[in-house]
């Protein structure tokens, strides 16, 4: 298939799992021009698959991760944006699975993850899109706040900003540079018309992204349609429930396990490796934690200002505000 448009993808940190190499490789098996991108070699790059290196888009340095969680999701966001400038080729995440040819007659390639959010899981648009240059313009200020993001969001950051602390992007909420400001770009030019269903790309949604690996759901005959062309793995979740609960790999007689025989994938050979979770500093300072609880219980300010200026989950703010009026409270009741 001549035609179909070249694919691209990023990968940061070391070998890849079996699961990137599946999905890389379906790529190609398909006839695709699929090219995986690194700022560094990587040993087990799957066959049919080409290298290139990452800093000819975007560079290294700085390395825009996210404060909270130490991700470096925000880079390969930035870097996605430059790579659709410069080359036109279609950015896929490396846990997307290519089920049939990305065949379309436009080079807008992407498609609705849920009602209201486009996903950038798969993102292909033209070197003149107006989104495209939009996006670019607007993440060159490191600081710049959302128009997406909810009115009293908005505030608190402009006040930050005039008090003379401004918020950079890495210290903002998880996926800040994400699908919510890709889809605020499209509907701004109207190019979110092209958007594909949610059958297109995402036919198994983020909650029940384990039935992929599970033996007693029929994923292609319930889940998946003529208008599906990939499936995303949802790997940031998906991988340590495969490394923690399954043994590494997915049971046998699921959708997945047929994928990795279909492309001769060797999971022993390219293992998920056990994640590695890192406590937040504040965990360790039980005065800290006290500090958190306080302000969260007093509305002293908002759980998302309370986990930028204390680099916390939200999650951990609510653990930590629980613990602290389960010990006292009569001090604390009816102000949570």
């Amino acid at each position: 298939m001549a035609n179909l448009p070249k694919i691209a993808s990023l990968w940061i940190g070391g070998r890849l799992s079996w699961l990137e190499q599946l999905c890389l490789k379906s790529f190609a098996d398909a006839g695709h021009h699929t090219t995986l991108y690194s700022y560094s070699p990587i040993e087990n790059v799957p066959d049919g698959v080409r290298e290139a290196n990452a800093e000819d888009i975007f560079p290294a340095d700085p390395m825009y991760k996210h404060a909270r969680t130490g991700s470096p999701a925000i880079h390969a966001d930035l870097w996605r944006l430059n790579m659709l400038a410069k080359t036109g080729e279609v950015w896929v995440d490396a846990d997307m699975y290519c089920y049939r040819p990305f065949a379309f007659d436009t080079p807008h390639i992407f498609g609705w993850e849920k009602p209201g959010l486009v996903c950038n899981a798969v993102l292909g648009l033209p070197k003149d899109s107006p989104a495209l240059a939009a996006m670019l313009e607007f993440f060159k200020d490191e600081y710049a706040i959302g128009p997406w993001l909810k009115p009293w969001q908005q505030r608190e950051l402009q006040a930050e900003k005039d008090a003379g602390r401004p918020v950079h992007m890495t210290e903002q909420n998880w996926g800040f540079t994400g699908p919510a400001a890709v889809t605020y770009f499209l509907q701004q030019s109207g190019e979110i018309e092209h958007a594909q269903p949610e059958t297109g790309f995402y036919p198994i949604s983020f909650p029940d992204r384990n039935h992929m690996i599970m033996s007693k759901f029929d994923i292609e005959g319930d889940r998946l349609t003529d208008g599906t062309y990939g499936v995303h793995f949802w790997a940031r979740r998906m991988k340590p429930r495969l490394e923690e609960k399954e043994g590494g790999v997915p049971r046998r007689g699921s959708f997945m396990e047929g994928l990795i025989e279909k492309h001769g994938i060797k999971p022993e050979d390219a293992p998920i490796p056990a994640k590695i979770v890192k406590p937040p500093k504040a965990a360790q300072d039980p005065d800290t934690c006290a500090e958190i609880a306080i302000a969260a219980l007093r509305k002293d300010a908002s759980i998302d200002m309370i986990s930028r200026k204390y680099k916390v989950e939200k999650s951990f703010i609510k653990e930590c505000a629980a613990k602290l009026e389960k010990a006292a409270p009569d001090i604390f009741r009816g102000r949570a």
